[in-house]
């Protein structure tokens, strides 16, 4: 089961909990260096940083939150990986895809579907 949860800091964490959509993948960063003589060396800099594609619905509450939290240049995040759960801090690295779903009414808060992609720090 998909989760994430993210916040400024790890006591306060927002859930995001109805996920429609979940993509971890893994990528390696890389650096490239060119002598005076021409040869080209290429070497990682950092082996294995996390990225997370996610669609989800958020309630008005939330969604004001998110918006807040996203907003930070970097953020604490929790989310599942396929041998268990893993922390860290990410940043997001695409743009946020707002849709609302359903508006607001006297017995229920509006409705948002979100989709963006956030990466390791």
């Amino acid at each position: 089961m998909a989760y994430l949860k993210i916040g400024v800091s790890e006591e306060n964490l927002l859930a995001v909990s109805r996920i429609s959509g979940y993509d971890l993948s893994s990528f390696s960063l890389k650096n490239q260096f060119t002598s005076e003589s021409g040869n080209t060396i290429t070497y990682p800099v950092r082996m294995q940083k996390k990225r997370i594609a996610i669609t989800a619905e958020l309630y008005g509450n939330e969604y004001t939150n998110f918006m807040n939290l996203i907003k930070n240049p970097e953020f604490y995040c929790e989310f599942q990986n396929p041998d268990g759960e893993k922390s860290g801090y990410f940043t997001v690295t695409s743009d946020v895809s707002v849709t609302k779903i359903m508006n607001e009414t006297i017995e229920k808060l509006a409705l948002y579907a979100i989709a963006f992609t956030i990466e390791e720090v």
